[in-house]
């Protein structure tokens, strides 16, 4: 999956997922001059897709599953599944991600998150003195009005 990247306004809340850091970029500076008060700088990194925590799952689920049995029969279940060698677990490991990442997939449940890294903090021009001073095209201005 290409790089993606993402802006912040405040160097925390990050969102968006462009292509290259340029057009991330273009996107926070184009959202700042949007802001009633611009910040200074804007923050551009790149997205990294968490982890769904699928795989290293084998062990916990043959404990479980020893203990269910134990509970189930007793003694004579005391030694189920207590010497499955490392590859057949790696195995079942291997076959527990596949499976855990398609239910994961299949019902929209995978992470919405990210984290960010290889931020880069950019500052935003500030407007001509001319701009600051002109009145946007057809404003009028308006009298405050009190309640009374």
């Amino acid at each position: 999956m290409p790089a993606r990247y993402a802006y912040s306004l405040n160097g925390e809340n990050y969102s968006g997922a462009f292509a290259a850091r340029e057009e991330a970029l273009a996107a926070a500076l184009d959202d700042a001059r949007n802001q009633l008060t611009p910040p200074q700088s804007v923050f551009v990194g790149r997205r990294c897709e968490p982890d769904p925590h699928v795989s290293g799952h084998a062990r916990t689920l043959l404990r479980e599953m020893a203990w269910q049995a134990h509970d189930e029969v007793g003694a004579p279940a005391a030694q189920y599944l207590n010497k499955v060698g490392d590859e057949k677990i790696d195995q079942l490991d291997r076959d527990l991600e596949k499976v855990l990442l398609d239910w994961l997939r299949r019902h929209d449940l995978l992470p919405k998150f990210f984290n960010v890294d290889a931020i880069t903090e950019h500052p935003v021009p500030m407007p001509s003195e001319a701009a600051r001073n002109a009145e946007p095209r057809g404003s009028t201005e308006v009298s405050p009005s009190f309640g009374g």
